[in-house]
């Protein structure tokens, strides 16, 4: 029987090594995967001209339908992502109300109407409701994964009710009592911030590197510490999100080898980023901050150790910041397009990192996290369709004329996707995105 999509003369890689060969697909699952003499004939075969063939990039960590409609950005951002070979997305979202359950009928119901690649969601608790009616969001939902703030004041521009000890210890209570349950948080003292704050803002200060100061690294190393004590004292995984300090990485790994399952995310902008780059204004401003040059390479060493559990974009295209006030600005960077091509050329290129423990980052390791694997970041016979063709060779400047603030236009990057198919369906290729697939994405939190 012949396949729908066949990809040859391929380096295909995934967590685990590489071989030279391809894959094809049929009904949006992988058929296939061997040498190519072996690969049965398809209704379309696609010459990979030897670059790097992959599961396609699953990113734990965005945050859609903030400042613009929900819908419109989960159409003009889910193109964007395929864009950068990315085929399935987790959506950190936020509800005020008492209850999540009408909230992701309503917001599942618009991503699937207008969605290019599968999407699933993290809810976030801003109500002590919240925590009591986890075991109804499971049933109703099939999500499993939660997420709980630190590091926002009270009265902060983009709405977030801060967490405190309690909710994270009841909320991790119950969530360890779920077969797939992770507490993701985001960790930085608030209290201490808050302090410090206060004092950078009365030199008058308006530049990056004085919002780093005002909320220095160890704010954020005590929070993982405290976080990592809740998680052993409740035995429920632990997601430490957005990391962007060095001591990060080796706190996790100290609490696994405990026994306890703590995973670390950082992301592309703490990799290839500094708050005193020379040309970073207050518009390049993320919480947690951009840090110094040492927090990055110690990021990187432990990238280049297996240190870090997943990447994830923290891609949030509010509307375009005003460059006014530093203490006022929105927080938040798009990356979708770029992450691959970042940590192609930072990564791969120019500290050794290989091309399976780029996989390992970008798809096995988010997937494995929140309990989709193999379904999504591998390439097992059987599973979803989800690929991206990777070229390591051609050179192409960042140019950015999307949502959102880019904080690398004009890197000179390889390692560009020139094809991603998600579940089978060719999504991108050549440059254009196929606009015939919005809504052809499925959630894959639902309820079991």
């Amino acid at each position: 029987m012949k396949a729908d999509l066949s990809i040859r003369n391929a380096r295909v890689v995934d967590h685990r090594g590489e071989f030279f060969g391809g894959v094809a697909v049929r009904d949006g699952k992988i058929a296939c995967v061997a040498q190519n003499e072996d690969l049965p004939p398809a209704n379309r075969e696609i010459d990979a001209d030897g670059h790097v063939l992959m599961p396609g990039l699953v990113d734990p960590h965005c945050h859609l339908g903030v400042a613009y409609p929900f819908a419109e950005d989960m159409r003009s951002e889910t193109a964007q992502a395929a864009r950068g070979g990315i085929t399935t997305i987790l959506l950190y979202i936020r509800n005020l109300q008492p209850s999540y359950i009408d909230f992701y009928a309503e917001r599942r119901a618009l991503a699937e109407a207008n969605v290019l690649v599968d999407f699933g969601f993290h809810f976030g608790i801003q109500r002590e409701e919240h925590i009591q009616e986890i075991p109804r969001i499971v049933e109703a939902t099939g999500v499993q994964s939660f997420k709980l703030y630190f590091g926002y004041e009270v009265e902060n521009p983009i709405g977030i009710v801060p967490a405190t000890d309690g909710w994270v210890y009841a909320t991790m209570r119950q969530v360890a009592k779920l077969p797939k349950g992770v507490v993701s948080v985001h960790c930085e003292n608030t209290a201490i911030a808050g302090w410090i704050k206060k004092e950078v803002m009365a030199t008058g200060r308006q530049d990056l590197g004085a919002y780093t100061e005002s909320r220095p690294a160890f704010c954020e190393e005590e929070t993982i510490k405290r976080m990592i004590f809740l998680a052993e004292r409740t035995g429920c995984p632990l997601q430490v999100v957005h990391t962007s300090v060095a001591a990060g990485p080796q706190l996790a790994r100290n609490a696994r080898a405990r026994g306890l399952d703590v995973s670390i995310e950082t992301c592309p902008h703490y990799l290839v980023r500094t708050c005193y780059d020379e040309d970073l204004d207050m518009r390049a401003k993320i919480s947690p901050p951009l840090r110094a040059q040492e927090e990055q390479d110690g990021l990187w060493e432990a990238m280049l150790s297996d240190g870090i559990g997943n990447i994830g974009s923290d891609h949030v295209p509010f509307l375009p910041k005003k460059g006014e006030d530093l203490w006022t600005e929105f927080p938040g960077v798009v990356s979708f397009p770029w992450e691959l091509p970042l940590l192609g050329t930072h990564g791969v290129l120019r500290r050794g990192l290989s091309l399976p423990d780029l996989v390992k980052v970008n798809s096995f390791g988010p997937a494995r996290r929140f309990g989709m694997y193999p379904r999504k970041g591998s390439l097992e016979v059987g599973t979803d369709a989800d690929l991206v063709l990777l070229d390591m060779d051609t050179e192409r400047v960042v140019t950015h004329t999307g949502k959102g603030t880019c904080i690398y236009e004009g890197m000179a990057l390889k390692g560009w996707p020139r094809l991603t198919v998600a579940g089978g369906r060719i999504v991108f290729e050549d440059g254009e995105v196929d606009e015939s697939g919005f809504g052809q994405g499925q959630c894959v939190t639902v309820p079991s």
